[in-house]
């Protein structure tokens, strides 16, 4: 199914009262190739920017972009659709009436992305309109903070090179504990694989620190439910089988668990051949 919106590539498509109420423009550290992967990427805003978004439902997503429902009702929706190589629009709608119009240009600065983006609302008091752009330049400032995060961490993921051993000493146990105790991070390489210490029950164990999916960060999961949740797209993975758990529909799994052995008091992890 195409937009909903008619003529949704160009200004204004259904001759609305516009005001432009503010421009926001930023320098992202990350290339231009992450910048739309992100904006595609509507599964992530439940989840990676959940102080934001009450409720994202899909109902459609193609090349042209994607539409979500923004209530259970499905009566309110907001629809991204790509204009070109360097724009897109963002429109919400209540009741089927259009609330926003939203235009964003992107383009390439070497590694960084230069993002301009201009904010348009129908029928606008001239008192609402700098209290209203405020309130979409802090939104905005927060949305793009999140994202350059996550873009930025996907990008080196991307790039790095890791360790292929298959065996590595990472210490005594004590001091492990010690340093875990006192809120350190662990982390270590295995067969090109990277995987995070951690203690669980007074005994240490290892676990994947990236998610499969799309190389999220598994290094802040809470192992009290014996799963591991990714903030990115709220996967969540068994901890002791690694299956993927939720969504039901994925088809990844946690990297293989290293064996954690002592030996002469130090703690070694191997993995298999």
């Amino acid at each position: 199914m195409p937009t909903s919106q008619k003529q949704a590539q160009i200004f204004n498509p259904n001759a609305l009262n516009m005001s432009r109420v503010a421009t926001y423009e930023r320098l992202v550290a990350a290339p231009l190739v992450r910048v739309w992967e992100n904006v595609l990427d509507w599964a992530h805003l439940p989840y990676l920017h959940e102080s934001s978004f009450d409720y994202v439902e899909l109902a459609d997503a193609g090349d042209w972009g994607w539409r979500t429902w923004s209530n259970a009702e499905h009566t309110d929706h907001v629809e991204l659709t790509v204009v070109d190589t360097a724009r897109y629009v963002v429109r919400s709608y209540l009741a089927g009436q259009q609330i926003s119009e939203i235009w964003t240009t992107l383009s390439a600065e070497a590694e960084q992305t230069a993002v301009h983006v201009e904010f348009h609302f129908p029928d606008i008091e001239p008192s609402s309109v700098e209290p209203l752009g405020s309130a979409m330049l802090a939104l905005y400032t927060r949305l793009w903070d999140e994202d350059e995060a996550m873009m930025c961490q996907r990008h080196s993921r991307l790039k790095e090179k890791r360790d292929s051993a298959t065996e590595i000493a990472l210490g005594d146990e004590d001091s492990l504990l010690q340093r875990l105790r006192g809120g350190a991070t662990i982390l270590f390489q295995l067969k090109k694989q990277e995987y995070q210490l951690r203690e669980q029950e007074g005994r240490l164990i290892a676990h994947s620190s990236i998610c499969p999916h799309l190389l999220g960060p598994l290094t802040d999961a809470d192992l009290s439910a014996g799963r591991l949740r990714c903030p990115w797209h709220g996967y969540e993975f068994d901890l002791e089988s690694g299956k993927c758990v939720f969504p039901e529909s994925a088809h990844c799994r946690l990297a293989s668990v290293p064996q954690l052995m002592k030996v002469d008091d130090e703690i070694i992890a191997r993995l298999e051949e």
